[in-house]
């Protein structure tokens, strides 16, 4: 197909010659003004396919690429000048301001009735502009066809304060949008039924008669779907969802307004119950990657729901985000399969379904506090700004609230007004922190914390026992499904009348204090100093007598440790599962009952294939479903010698 420029910009021909090689140029001859619209965006959007579409009349064969830049300030187009005095008052209105740019582009071929669009924005920082500078650039008269009266090119030094995204969408052309059009333009289509689902990917499957696998994203079973895709020689393709013809009857409308933009949630928009059917059908096709002889005898219970499908987070981190010179709060958006490698932006949010209800009125009043401090957003490519992160602990049964401001030390700021604001607006906080953090990677780090107002730790509840929360140490994110977890565990120390049991990775002591109730002695390992001070604080808290905390490192407390010390043993490892060597040590102990909670499948089995290789017997597997709407499970397997 032959490609035609419609425009006879010499910027927009250079860069459209880096990524394709035969092109015709042929302008529209578009009179712009005779395009009404006063919002920006569709002003540039309409006016790029207006242009596309008068080539396209004359060349209906051809594929038509145009585009269109404006520049926006306050709400206003500031369009092409006509004379060298509306020039340099556009000039003087930049001058020491932050403006947009937006750049619509659009493919059309009439004979194929395809038309495809998409727009970038860029921001754009002036320097104040001093008279002679302006002057002597409207002496170069190269002002009359660009949109706010100036080409970057000519005025990048002098002119530019920075650039916040796209340097190519303010030349004129944003060239990495560009090849995302011309990618979806030339793309396969087909329609077919979602017949699978792969977690914890989150893909629809498609698998044709011809022995084709199409990967699906934001697709479920039961789904009739249009999709794209890129010809290959390959059997298994990703493909792109274009339109649902036919939704799936296990869909419906996401309560969230936010769905699809933030990562909080993958899957809000599928009923609870086929959530819970795809998490059992994923944790089957683990056990079956490790036992592809046995799996189909591994008793696998079906999920157990969380108690609470919503609100259900007792923690949430979340970031500060910067538009032009207005600060709010959200989450990274969504993670896709072409954009893990750039910086993920935050998405704004005005609530949060996972988190508290309280989130609502609580980003209103630190999107206040930054906006009247003056002080920016930090950002990750500069490593210049100031907010970071707010992060919410709350107890889920005691309502005790606890909030971090996490900022870095690139400023001062005074919080003794604010937080008089805050515990009068909310008297469920019972704690305030302000935590300075340099880190230049996007964690929460407690590096500098100062207590603002109100006591160190909050508490909540996990089966009658009370456990104080600190600002870093772990404590399980849902904590009504951890009881659930936590009950079955004691409810099997019971039936096994163990009369010793060694809990490792122990956390802040949960599961050890759960079953003090039920076991004589109890022991717990965990290589934080943080979380054995909170689990020692816990034990006191509750005057539990018979549990006892080791400082240590797992692998370091197992070879202190002698056989028949233990007659019950507790695993909870992070996601990478236990090291080889604990494995070896624990299998060398031949402690006679385990139990293995695991927050990640996949490791879980591939530990099970050398626990079951040394003489333990699978007894069943208990799935916990801890994070509603995300692809996360709990397990815990029952095993004995």
């Amino acid at each position: 197909m032959k490609v035609i420029l419609a425009s006879e910009s010499p910027r927009r021909i250079r860069l459209l010659k880096k990524i394709l090689k035969s092109f015709t140029v042929i302008p529209s001859g578009l009179d712009e003004r005779a395009i009404q619209e006063t919002d920006p965006v569709i002003y540039a959007l309409e006016t790029a396919a207006a242009k596309a579409r008068t080539v396209g009349e004359k060349y209906p064969d051809d594929l038509i690429i145009a585009a269109d830049t404006v520049v926006t300030l306050d709400g206003l187009i500031l369009g092409k000048p006509v004379s060298r005095e509306e020039a340099r008052e556009m000039l003087e209105t930049l001058s020491g301001r932050s403006h947009r740019v937006i750049t619509a582009v659009v493919l059309f071929c009439q004979n194929q009735q395809r038309l495809l669009s998409d727009y970038e924005t860029t921001e754009v920082s002036f320097k104040p502009l001093s008279t002679e500078d302006t002057e002597s650039y409207l002496d170069l008269n190269s002002y009359a066809d660009k949109a706010g009266a100036y080409a970057l090119q000519d005025i990048r030094e002098k002119f530019i304060e920075e650039i916040k995204g796209d340097y190519y969408n303010v030349v004129g052309l944003p060239l990495s949008k560009l090849r995302q059009l011309l990618h979806h333009f030339f793309e396969e289509h087909i329609t077919a039924e979602v017949t699978g689902f792969l977690l914890p990917e989150g893909l629809g499957l498609i698998e044709t008669a011809e022995g084709e696998t199409y990967l699906v994203p934001g697709a479920y079973p039961g789904d009739q779907v249009e999709i794209a895709y890129e010809a290959s020689q390959q059997k298994v393709h990703q493909a792109r969802l274009v339109s649902i013809m036919t939704p799936s009857p296990a869909r419906r409308p996401a309560p969230c307004p936010h769905f699809g933009q933030c990562g909080g949630c993958s899957f809000q928009d599928l009923v609870y119950q086929e959530q819970l059917c795809q998490k059992k059908i994923y944790l089957t096709r683990v056990l079956k990657k490790y036992f592809p002889a046995d799996y189909r005898y591994i008793e696998v219970e079906d999920v157990r729901p969380s108690p609470l499908e919503y609100y259900y987070r007792n923690k949430m981190e979340f970031s500060f985000g910067q538009a032009e010179r207005e600060i709010y709060l959200g989450l990274r958006e969504k993670t896709r399969i072409k954009t893990r490698q750039r910086q993920k932006k935050v998405v704004r949010l005005d609530r949060c379904l996972i988190s508290t209800p309280l989130v609502e009125k609580l980003f209103l009043l630190f999107q206040q506090l930054a906006k009247d401090s003056g002080l920016p957003a930090f950002d990750l490519k500069t490593n210049q700004g100031f907010f970071r992160h707010l992060v919410i602990r709350e107890g889920k049964t005691s309502g005790e609230i606890m909030l971090s401001l996490i900022t870095t030390s690139q400023a001062e700021i005074n919080l003794t007004d604010f937080s008089r604001e805050v515990a009068r607006d909310f008297p469920g906080i019972r704690s305030f922190w302000w935590v300075e953090n340099n880190r230049t990677a996007d964690v929460v780090s407690y590096e500098k914390p100062h207590l603002i107002f109100g006591q160190e730790t909050i508490e909540d509840c996990l089966l009658g026992f009370r456990f104080k929360i600190h600002q870093s140490s772990f404590f399980q994110t849902n904590p009504r499904a951890a009881e659930l977890v936590y009950q079955q565990i004691t409810d099997e120390a019971r039936r096994l009348r163990a009369q010793s049991a060694l809990g490792l990775y122990c956390g802040s002591g949960a599961i050890e204090i759960c079953l003090s109730r039920v076991v004589g002695e109890v022991v717990g390992v965990d290589w934080d100093p943080a979380n054995i001070k909170a689990a020692n604080e816990n034990a006191a808290l509750n005057q539990v007598k018979n549990v006892r905390f080791i400082s240590s490192p797992v692998e370091a407390a197992l070879s202190e440790i002698g056989r028949g010390s233990f007659d019950l043993l507790i695993i909870d490892p992070p996601r990478a599962g236990v090291s080889p060597r604990g494995l070896k040590q624990i299998i060398s102990l031949q402690i006679p009952n385990l139990l293995y909670v695991s927050c990640n499948p996949e490791t879980l089995a591939r530990d099970l294939v050398l626990l079951i290789g040394s003489g333990y017997k699978l007894e069943n597997l208990t799935p916990v479903d801890f994070f509603p709407h995300t692809a996360h499970l709990e397990v815990i397997a029952c095993l004995n010698r």
